[in-house]
């Protein structure tokens, strides 16, 4: 119990403390109003706050675990209940009736609380895909046809992972073992395990319990079976070796053409972003996770993540990314269009 109220003192000082404005950095302006580019076998991606995106590839769609709920920081702690702020996701999760499989990176409140709302009210035909502690706790709301745990079947610095494919054949991917930065100072959060299905869903934050962290290699796949973009995601900054992409057979090697990292937390790691930037060398950066994400939905302004330093990350990055390379910080509910690579939008 002592050590519980001493985390809870850390946990209440990091979470008062300024979140940054971007200053000179400004996120992408919003298309999410706009029509799609022409061009064969396009891949948009939507940010929807914290850790989701929506992918939409050749009639298919995949998203990975949306935060819209972000309660208070007031709210947070052992003592302190939460639960999924419906109207809230009615009012900004846009249309996912047709996404096939929901990823989630790891069980934090801020990745999988609205999830069991959203697969049973708004993708009625969605699976998802994450630790056995996801598996366990969305036990607890979902039926178990639609769940899947991954720990078995992810790829470690020492082994590839099982491909998981969608109906379609259009959309594969591979869950890959990462970890979780630290929070603060060195010290993580809401970690731990759960060994059992859940009865009901944890009632408060610290009943989200982290599990096995996840990064995802995501591959958006031609008529022929072959990749025309490659997508690496990880929710969470994460020490190397874990988090990045094994070696894979001659068949699979292919460039990443779209890494999605985590600014949050970065500065808790060595060598991160480098790392993975090192590891993917990807054609273009999404840059996720990236705001102040407590009870920011109506603000007009977004914020940098509290007690991360924005200069500090970029400079890193900046100096870690390839010249030919795009990156973008992308605006709430924006989003961005990609063509294979070597064709050009029209």
């Amino acid at each position: 119990m002592i050590k519980k109220i001493l985390l809870l003192a850390v946990f209440a000082i990091l979470s008062t403390g300024c979140s940054t404005h971007l200053g000179h950095l400004k996120p992408e302006q919003s298309s999410f109003h706009t029509e799609a580019p022409e061009g064969e076998n396009l891949l948009s991606i939507q940010y929807i706050g914290v850790g989701g995106h929506i992918f939409r590839f050749r009639g298919s769609a995949i998203m990975t675990g949306a935060s819209i709920t972000n309660p208070h920081f007031l709210l947070l702690g052992p003592f302190m209940p939460i639960s999924t702020d419906k109207e809230l996701v009615d009012k900004y999760l846009p249309d996912v009736s047709d996404v096939e499989s929901i990823l989630i990176g790891h069980a934090h409140y801020d990745h999988l609380m609205d999830t069991p709302y959203i697969m049973q009210e708004k993708a009625l035909n969605s699976h998802v895909y994450g630790s056995n502690t996801t598996a366990h706790i969305m036990a607890a709301a979902v039926d178990k046809s639609r769940i899947h745990g991954l720990n078995d079947r992810m790829a470690t610095n020492e082994k590839v992972g099982e491909w998981i494919y969608n109906a379609e054949k259009t959309i594969r991917f591979m869950p890959i073992e990462g970890a979780h930065a630290p929070h603060f100072m060195g010290i993580k959060f809401m970690g731990g395990t759960y060994d059992e299905d859940l009865e009901e869903l944890p009632w408060h934050s610290f009943g989200w319990k982290e599990g096995q962290t996840l990064s995802y290699l995501i591959d958006f796949l031609g008529e022929q079976g072959e990749v025309l973009h490659r997508v690496y995601y990880q929710d969470s900054a994460s020490e190397e070796p874990k988090g990045l992409i094994p070696p894979l057979p001659a068949a699979d090697q292919k460039r990443v053409d779209i890494a999605i990292l985590c600014p949050a937390s970065f500065n808790q790691i060595e060598n991160y972003p480098e790392s993975v930037m090192e590891n993917t060398n990807a054609r273009n950066y999404i840059l996720g996770h990236w705001e102040d994400f407590f009870d920011n939905q109506e603000e007009e302004e977004q914020r940098f993540v509290r007690a991360t330093d924005p200069d500090d990350f970029f400079a890193r990055f900046h100096s870690a990314r390839s010249e030919d390379s795009g990156w973008v910080l992308p605006a709430m509910y924006s989003t961005h269009y990609y063509a294979p690579h070597g064709k050009k939008l029209k």
